[in-house]
């Protein structure tokens, strides 16, 4: 009778990094569901656990065997395997031999179109701790990391050195060797408050094993201690803390136990919050504000399990001097008026073979201006101002100190030195989004400065060789390209990008049509990403992708197409459009030149009632399409639906008299001129179509 056990893998290490203990965390389930589906073991759950040491697979009614499977094997034909009596013969009887089955268990099924016969053996699985002692060790080496690492004399990659392997199925540990470690039923405690090793006699005690050891292994109920530890605390009592911060700082511990540390009262008043706020986060602190949103001068550190006052007295000096040191930076910038920051650009290389940032400013500073226009914005000055002024803050000591605070500095800094307010706005928001699901900016004007720095550092690399084809984005170009698709849908910015790309090549001297097309392809490549990950299937985004010039239509014809192909007509009309379209693109292979429609030229019933049924349709599409009413557009391209099906049943096209072929493939362009304006139908295809 067959058991459902408990399994426990746990590889400890020297401290991961919070980015790889994460990615781990979500990769090791994964890669375990795959490998005991494909080894047919069956299992109802699996749990992952890390801590800044471990990381940890926990297989909840795992089976102690695989499961048995059918082996089907065809043998030879019926006529073969049978006589015309229906007896056996040799061939039927060889066959059985082999498969160790008898003649009679021989079964008639068809391979294909033929007959044969098939013999189904039922194959025992193997025990499971057979197969984890097979498999584990390719499991742990097929991890990915960003920045793998090797240690000592092993051919083993992994993000940091690994110290011990624990593996136990119940009872029972599965021995294995990878390089030279071997697998064992011993853990490890705290580092320090109680390292071990310890002996661990099955799944459920290990949990236990760990907590009495402190090490608790949940990370939830790591930030859910210090969440109680904070409302433990007088002074920060009814105050919150950063959530992200708090599972942060419990990510980075096994054991967090909370310290509250003070701040100077006079860095409140002399330095903007933003910089006491950046300089916490440096110290891996958890700042605090009051109920009216005013930055605290407590901050609190999560240790790992030690409440020693020397840990706080140290952070607190630490703290102090970094902001003793950002009090004198400050004041120092604060002596030099912020546009004179602007010289210190030109010692400031941006790329060697791009120039200076200088000359990246300039280039922003007239493409944010075209930008500007083209939005119809008035304060093109202020625009002019904050695109000139965007990149000052880089040349401050501020800056050099807390880069995270770019844009904001120049903010701060261009008010104090007297720049109107939308300047220092402009300044401050253009690098905004930063990351997916930021902020986004305000002010359209900060959004113009912002594209205009997105498009010319884009094109910089192209012209450079570097394109973000590859695997990895180090240079973070396609994280620039999808933030300036998220504004301009966000926004509902009408540009028409490819004009904008030819003005953006324009600004380089070296750059050249291959350029331009490679940006085009680039951003049709990203925004074609970005509708995927809106859920529009791969022949919608074809569809709507046949050009670039106005990303919000794009968007919002894609969606509505989505629904569109879940309604009733949707697949007949469907067919019926396609047809106009394959039928132009032949004449379009056959190299016959459209000439333009005259109705003058129609003879048969059927194109005189498709001609009527066009003019009924254009009188209304113009409105629907400047309103962006796509779901009348398409009802109102439906009603072409029965002219145009039965033109194509009645009307010869391409038949022999020039004339009228021509005439007709002249009606048909017309018709797929409105087309085009929605998609080009004949790349969608009748999947999740509804059927009539």
């Amino acid at each position: 009778m067959k058991k459902n056990l408990d399994f426990i893998l746990e590889i400890g290490t020297e401290e991961l990094s919070l980015q790889d203990m994460r990615h781990l965390l979500k990769e090791f389930p994964l890669l375990s569901e795959k490998i005991l589906t494909k080894e047919n073991i069956p299992f109802k759950k699996i749990f992952s656990f890390a801590t800044s040491r471990r990381i940890v697979l926990y297989v909840k009614g795992i089976a102690d065997y695989q499961a048995e499977r059918l082996i089907e094997t065809s043998g030879p034909p019926k006529t073969i395997a049978f006589d015309k009596d229906g007896n056996p013969t040799e061939a039927a009887r060889g066959f059985a031999r082999s498969q160790k089955v008898k003649v009679s268990q021989l079964e008639v099924k068809y391979v294909g179109k033929k007959e044969a016969v098939c013999a189904v053996v039922r194959k025992k699985g193997k025990p499971t701790s057979s197969i984890l002692r097979r498999v584990l060790p390719d499991l742990l080496s097929s991890f990915s990391f960003a920045q793998p690492m090797r240690w000592g004399k092993t051919g083993l990659s992994f993000s940091r050195p690994i110290r011990w392997i624990l593996a136990l199925l119940d009872e029972k540990t599965i021995r294995f060797k990878l390089e030279n470690l071997n697998s064992s039923n011993l853990t490890r405690g705290h580092r320090f408050l109680s390292p071990g090793p310890f002996r661990v006699k099955n799944p459920a005690s290990y949990f236990d094993t760990l907590q009495k050891n402190f090490v608790i292994l949940d990370r939830e109920i790591r930030a859910s201690l210090i969440r109680k530890g904070i409302e433990g605390i007088s002074s920060l009592k009814g105050k919150k803390g950063d959530s992200d911060l708090i599972a942060e700082s419990g990510d980075l511990v096994e054991y967090p136990a909370l310290l509250c540390c003070s701040i100077e009262k006079e860095y409140l008043i002399i330095l903007p919050e933003r910089i006491i706020e950046s300089a916490i986060k440096k110290e891996r602190g958890i700042p605090f504000r009051d109920e009216r949103g005013n930055l605290l001068p407590l901050f609190a550190i999560v240790t790992n399990g030690s409440k020693n006052n020397k840990i706080r007295s140290s952070y607190e000096e630490v703290l102090g001097a970094k902001l003793a040191d950002s009090k004198f930076f400050y004041q120092k910038d604060l002596r030099k008026p912020f546009e004179k920051y602007g010289e210190e650009l030109k010692k400031i290389i941006f790329h060697n073979r791009l120039g200076t940032t200088f000359d990246r400013v300039r280039r922003i500073e007239k493409l944010a201006s075209q930008i500007g226009k083209d939005l119809g914005l008035k304060e093109i000055e202020s625009l002019k101002r904050g695109s000139l002024l965007c990149k000052n803050d880089l040349a401050t000591q501020m800056v050099r100190e807390f880069p995270e605070l770019q844009g904001f500095i120049g903010g701060h800094y261009s008010l104090l030195s007297g720049e109107n307010e939308l300047t220092s706005q402009i300044i401050e928001q253009h690098y905004l989004p930063r990351f997916p699901g930021d902020t986004l900016p305000t002010r359209t004007e900060s959004m113009a400065a912002g594209i205009a720095d997105r498009l010319i550092t884009i094109c910089g690399y192209f012209i450079i060789g570097i394109d973000g084809s590859g695997s990895s984005d180090p240079y973070g170009i396609r994280r620039l390209a999808n933030g300036l698709i998220e504004i301009v849908w966000e926004k509902r910015l009408k540009l028409h990008l490819p004009n904008l790309l030819k003005k953006t090549v324009s600004l380089f001297p070296s750059a050249t049509d291959t350029i331009y097309r490679g940006l085009v392809d680039f951003f049709k490549q990203r925004t074609n990403l970005l509708l995927a990950n809106d859920g529009i299937s791969p022949d919608i985004r074809d569809a709507v992708l046949i050009d670039l010039g106005d990303l919000v239509r794009i968007r919002k014809k894609a969606i509505v197409l989505k629904l569109w192909k879940r309604t009733a007509s949707a697949s007949a009309s469907l067919i019926a459009f396609s047809r106009v379209t394959n039928i132009l693109k032949q004449a379009e292979n056959w190299k016959i030149k459209l000439r333009p429609f005259g109705e003058e030229l129609l003879k048969e019933e059927a194109e005189k009632k498709l001609f009527s049924a066009y003019q009924n349709m254009i009188k209304d599409l113009p409105e629907f399409w400047k309103k962006e009413e796509y779901q009348k557009y398409l009802k109102k391209l439906e009603e072409l639906k029965p002219a145009i099906d039965d033109f194509f049943d009645n009307v010869l096209v391409m038949e022999k008299n020039e004339i009228f072929r021509n005439n007709r493939l002249g009606l048909l362009s017309l018709i797929n001129q409105e087309f085009l304006k929605l998609a080009d139908f004949s790349r969608l295809t009748t999947e999740n179509a509804e059927k009539i």
